[in-house]
């Protein structure tokens, strides 16, 4: 489909009083046009960060790497942790390290990972440019929590760590006795290959697929950066004409948001 850029304006349709809806009538001081771009909606997506007490500022996440499955969707960010800091526990740090690797490295980054959230509605991206609202829809909402992979990581190597021993200790015991196992090969009825079918649409399915699924590299641009800057420019709407409106605001208005009657007690 190619790229196209929508202006909507009102200025041939009579504008409706605020009391006609039983509304406090409110001077109208200024009329801003609306253009709305597709320009670079497919790839618009907005990420959120809800273990974060204030919004991200230029410069704060900074991540050393960043990647991405991009059959999923899924995004990983590794973000540096101020080992320096007095509120850094270094023996904690050890500890939780070996989830990360072996060489005794300690744990020195925070991986966030991407949850997306269902869309409850349309949301849009504005730039306010020389008088005029630049609109664009957004694809995807994406927020960044915290990954605890480092944990299952270090219970894994804790369990097969007490599993070596146990096993050291039955060895002394003597060799275990080795039991005949019967193997039967049964045949899938029309209900087992339905229920494998449902199976293999299960949470655990789709997170297997999920896992299997290797990681592209992510180049991040942080905004203020020649690169972002260029990306924003993509926001503006190339094309300003005035499109002939068919409908009245009411009818449009209703088409994409429902009744915009008040709701009377």
């Amino acid at each position: 489909m190619a790229e196209t850029d929508i202006s909507m304006s009102e200025r041939d349709v009579p504008i409706v009083s605020a009391k006609e809806y039983g509304l406090p009538d409110e001077e109208i001081v200024a009329e801003i046009p609306i253009y709305l771009t597709h320009r670079i909606a497919k790839n618009l997506h907005l990420l959120q960060y809800p273990q974060r007490t204030s919004s991200v500022k230029t410069g704060v996440l900074n991540p050393s790497v960043a990647r991405l499955k991009p059959i999923h969707g899924q995004i990983e960010m590794d973000i540096q942790l101020d080992v320096t800091s007095p509120m850094y526990s270094k023996e904690r740090g050890r500890e939780l390290g070996v989830g990360l690797s072996d060489n005794g490295r300690i744990l020195d980054i925070q991986t966030l990972v991407s949850v997306n959230i269902p869309k409850s509605s349309n949301y849009m991206a504005g730039v306010f440019r020389e008088g005029a609202l630049h609109m664009t829809p957004i694809e995807k909402i994406t927020q960044l929590q915290p990954s605890l992979k480092y944990l299952d990581r270090v219970a894994e190597k804790e369990l097969a760590a007490s599993k070596l021993d146990n096993d050291d200790d039955d060895d002394e015991d003597g060799k275990k006795e080795i039991k005949a196992q019967t193997i039967q090969v049964t045949v899938r009825s029309a209900q087992a290959e339905e229920a494998l079918r449902q199976q293999q649409s299960s949470i655990a399915y789709i997170q297997q697929k999920l896992e299997e699924e290797p990681w592209s590299k992510l180049s991040y641009y942080d905004v203020g950066s020649e690169e972002s800057s260029l990306v924003s420019s993509r926001l503006l709407a190339r094309h300003t004409d005035d499109l002939v409106c068919k409908t009245t605001p009411d009818e449009f208005l209703t088409a994409i948001i429902g009744s915009i009657e008040p709701d009377v007690l």
